[in-house]
């Protein structure tokens, strides 16, 4: 049960259902999930390590702030990361790891006139998962899959009106990049697929700030 708890505090907290500063009532969810304190606790205690909440002695669990700063900076590691799990990726991917990408691809065809900002992030999770395993060092990924937690948090928090479209296309095309380059195990290609994905997200920041 441990899992799922985890799962939706940090869905929760991603999706911006949970605000930045909000805290968490531990009570009432344990209430509202049917489970003891200890599995939130637990939970709580693995998000403040991965940066998403902040637990104040005495006051509880705080969502952490989808700090501005914090956001850029997260940007400019994924930037190495990225292009280095891209590279290990693409000179390991099977051929079924290959079809799933394409797979995910396809999905990502039927958000750029429909869906929301959180199918998108689901999507690119998805997609992430395949890239993980294919590049297979657990803890670049884990270390890749924390910063871009941080990052994703403060596309909730800023009024983009009309601009799923721009994303969803953003997304495609970063896709079709990744899966080119696995396909012809050009891991220099494939780095610079990843990093320019990061550098899309960097600068669209920069012009809105």
């Amino acid at each position: 049960m441990a899992k799922e708890v985890y799962s939706i505090l940090k869905n929760r907290i991603l999706s911006g259902a949970y605000e930045s500063g909000e805290f968490i009532n531990e009570k009432a969810l344990a209430d509202e999930l049917n489970v003891s304190r200890t599995p939130i606790r637990e939970s709580l205690a693995r998000l403040e390590w991965e940066k998403l909440v902040t637990i104040i002695p005495r006051a509880g669990a705080m969502v952490a702030p989808a700090e501005l700063n914090a956001v850029k900076e997260a940007y400019q590691v994924r930037f190495i990361l990225e292009g280095d799990l891209g590279r290990r990726a693409a000179m390991r991917a099977t051929e079924a790891q290959i079809e799933e990408l394409e797979a995910i691809r396809r999905k990502c065809e039927r958000f750029v006139e429909t869906g929301t900002q959180d199918d998108l992030n689901a999507l690119s999770r998805e997609f992430r998962a395949v890239l993980g395993a294919a590049a297979r060092n657990k803890t670049l990924f884990e270390m890749s899959e924390l910063l871009f937690n941080i990052s994703v948090r403060v596309w909730h928090s800023i009024p983009q009106d009309d601009a799923h479209g721009e994303l969803a296309t953003a997304l495609l095309e970063e896709f079709d990049a990744i899966i080119a380059a696995f396909k012809a195990k050009d891991g220099d290609a494939a780095e610079k697929a990843m990093q320019d994905a990061v550098r899309y997200y960097t600068d669209k920041l920069k012009r809105l700030f």
